[in-house]
């Protein structure tokens, strides 16, 4: 089927091929936001993020022996975390080459790789016969694919019947799309998920916004901005100056896009 929706595979890959490496060195292994509790929590990035892969966890269910793909794996720590707890075989999709080597030296590390693989691959058209995986998850991956659609029905096909999937990812408010300005993302209103999933072959579960806990409260951006400032050349070489600025800023909060928002799904496979 030829799709109408351009592709950011290309793009999202180099983006994150030269992020990833950085990311891992100077701040922590995952690539996601954070979930604090409260407004004046003071869990660090690392604690707020394993939180959030927790929360995904938590919506699979995950039972031993099953199949799990995820979709847009990173350098593989949610994988990881998901593996540690469960008896369960992980195997992680990404478009960036880079993170799929990083994470599979990881998993060997790890002593993880006999249950925990990483593959390079595009949401669009996986490499995996229908009815392969007993469960899934987009953890902050879907925003990247603008045809959603898609990545949701090979989503479906690779599931199996009653499966679970998982969806973590940002949205926008009525009329305020904030990803209309940033090339490698496409948002859509909290509302559009439950009709694309159920049109792709899933029933919605369970969908949660949990935007007023993914906000970074200040006690952590205090600590952040110190971070950056010991590690600023690697992050001006990676992100720009103006990005630094921001997130140097003390005045501002760089981390309170207007209009943006963060959703938990639990969906089904038909």
């Amino acid at each position: 089927m030829t799709s109408s929706h351009p592709s950011h595979a290309e793009a999202v890959a180099v983006l994150y091929d030269s992020f990833s490496a950085v990311h891992a060195r100077v701040c922590d292994s995952n690539l996601h936001v954070g979930y604090w509790t409260e407004a004046d929590d003071e869990a660090t990035f690392e604690a707020a993020t394993e939180r959030l892969t927790a929360l995904m966890v938590e919506r699979l269910a995950p039972r031993t022996g099953q199949r799990v793909l995820d979709i847009g794996c990173g350098i593989g720590q949610p994988a990881f975390h998901l593996a540690h707890g469960h008896a369960v075989e992980v195997v992680g999709v990404s478009v960036s080459r880079c993170q799929i080597e990083h994470a599979s030296i990881r998993a060997r590390h790890a002593r993880l790789a006999d249950r925990v693989r990483f593959e390079r691959a595009d949401a669009r058209q996986l490499p995996y016969p229908d009815a392969s995986f007993d469960a899934g998850w987009f953890l902050e991956s879907l925003i990247h694919m603008p045809d959603k659609p898609q990545a949701l029905r090979e989503a479906a096909r690779v599931l199996r019947p009653g499966a679970r999937l998982a969806v973590a990812d940002m949205f926008h408010e009525p009329g305020r799309d904030w990803s209309a300005s940033h090339p490698l993302v496409t948002a859509v209103p909290l509302a559009a998920y439950e009709p694309l999933l159920s049109a792709e072959g899933f029933d919605v579960l369970d969908l949660t916004d949990v935007t007023a806990r993914v906000r970074v409260p200040e006690p952590v951006r205090r600590r952040l901005r110190a971070m950056v400032s010991e590690h600023r050349a690697e992050w001006t070489a990676l992100a720009g100056d103006e990005v630094v600025r921001l997130l140097l800023d003390t005045v501002n909060d760089t981390f309170d896009t207007p209009g943006l928002g963060y959703v938990l799904i639990t969906a089904r496979r038909r």
